[in-house]
């Protein structure tokens, strides 16, 4: 049985948009033009304390053999919470970046040795919180959806661009979700096939 569409919304290449998604319903996360990576950060929508956390959440898809730094079957809450906010219902990728939390910022580009105004997706995810009474400093970890990268034995990672086809995940929030996304806007590496493009959401009722 198809699924009640609630709202549907692209966000534009290098903007971001955030969002409350209820209990119950579904997220999905779809690339629009192929080879694109998004930046997301989830806060339970009724105490902002409560933030995605990376770590735990590697630590426990593994721990629990549930999913992998590649693939997660559910995002899990900062200590001391630790609650489950989402849970993977389907994933066309199981390929993301999931093991570091990280994002570009100014102060990325600037030691790298690019124009330091190069639009970025902590700056993006900041605006798009600031109707929420949030700032930059209340952003925490991220998940780097499609981003296809790999962890060396040396300790080094590599990125690599998206992998093309019909790619998207969908997730049910364990809570009231307020969720922020950036269409990364990377074009120095390639993070996107080295050219920005727009993402899609998609929120269906349960």
């Amino acid at each position: 049985m198809a699924r009640e569409i609630v709202e549907q919304f692209t966000i534009p290449s290098r903007t971001a948009k955030a969002f409350v998604v209820k209990k119950g319903q579904v997220l999905r996360i779809h690339m629009v033009e192929g080879k694109q990576v998004g930046d997301c950060t989830f806060w339970n929508a009724d105490d902002h304390k409560e933030v995605f956390h990376v770590g735990q959440s590697w630590a426990y898809n593994v721990a629990l053999r549930e999913g992998t730094g590649k693939s997660y079957a559910k995002f899990y809450s900062k200590p001391p919470r630790e609650n489950v906010m989402f849970t993977v219902l389907e994933d066309t990728c199981k390929n993301h970046w999931l093991t570091m939390g990280g994002r570009c910022s100014r102060r990325w580009y600037e030691l790298r040795g690019y124009d330091p105004s190069h639009p970025n997706c902590q700056e993006s995810l900041t605006k798009a919180i600031a109707p929420f009474g949030l700032t930059g400093d209340d952003i925490f970890d991220i998940f780097n959806v499609f981003m296809n990268a790999d962890l060396h034995a040396d300790g080094k990672f590599e990125i690599k661009a998206p992998e093309s086809g019909d790619q998207r995940i969908d997730m049910r929030a364990e809570m009231n979700v307020l969720a922020a996304i950036s269409a990364c806007p990377s074009d120095t590496l390639p993070t996107n096939d080295w050219k920005p493009k727009p993402l899609g959401v998609t929120i269906y009722e349960g």
